[in-house]
């Protein structure tokens, strides 16, 4: 439902909460560069050289069990290289007429075995933010470890739909990895890579190369 100014992602297997049963306790497991999810038998990893900056877990909009880890590589002044906003996300069950479906605007990818969703942007980080939003938690847990976040980034989401066995791009239970580069190092800007706000043939090169170092930077291991 958002990635700095895009996302969405997923949680548990089996009995879901409603709304006023969402615990604030994530139920993911981070050890070192690994998180992992026991009650949808997910694993996820990030190279060492991230470092765990924290999470959250919440009811997104009156609508979703949302749970959010964030991972930096930032340098000595602590600014952002890189970033992994990891993300589980599903409908409550009060809501089932709900679902994602990304099988319309994004690409069909293979990550680890299994079918990915995937977009890629670059984008402002100062626009107006959604009250309650997990972009607005992404920020908070950073601002909490001391992390500056960078004007303008390029970001890919990735999405698998955890319900979703045929690979259709729809489902009510989401992981959704985004990850994240500061956009200063290449030389370019927004107006660089855009017209009117969209990504332009200039972007493209920049953003195949994005995916590619975004699909190596992670595992996602399934039972």
């Amino acid at each position: 439902m958002g990635m700095w100014a895009i996302t969405a992602a997923a949680v548990l297997a089996g009995a879901q909460p409603s709304v006023a049963e969402v615990p604030d306790v994530p139920a993911a497991r981070v050890e070192a560069q690994t998180v992992a999810h026991p009650g949808e038998g997910v694993t996820v990893r990030v190279p060492p050289s991230a470092t765990y900056v924290g999470g959250e877990r919440f009811t997104l909009y009156d609508v979703a069990d949302c749970e959010i880890h964030v991972f930096i590589e930032a340098d000595a002044d602590r600014r952002m290289k890189r970033l992994w906003w990891i993300q589980f996300e599903s409908y409550l069950p009060s809501k089932p007429e709900l679902g994602y479906d990304y099988a319309d605007g994004n690409r069909r990818m293979m990550l680890d075995g299994t079918p990915i969703w995937v977009r890629a942007n670059p984008v402002p980080t100062d626009g107006p933010m959604r009250e309650g939003s997990d972009r607005e938690a992404v920020f908070r847990i950073l601002k909490s470890g001391g992390y500056p976040i960078p004007p303008q980034v390029m970001n890919v989401r990735m999405v698998q739909l955890l319900d979703d066995s045929k690979g259709t791009g729809q489902g009510r239970r989401e992981l959704m990895i985004i990850y994240s580069e500061n956009l200063e190092p290449t030389g370019k800007t927004l107006a660089d890579l855009t017209t009117d706000g969209k990504p332009d043939e200039r972007w493209t090169a920049i953003g195949e190369k994005l995916i590619e170092r975004a699909m190596a930077s992670v595992t996602v291991e399934r039972r």
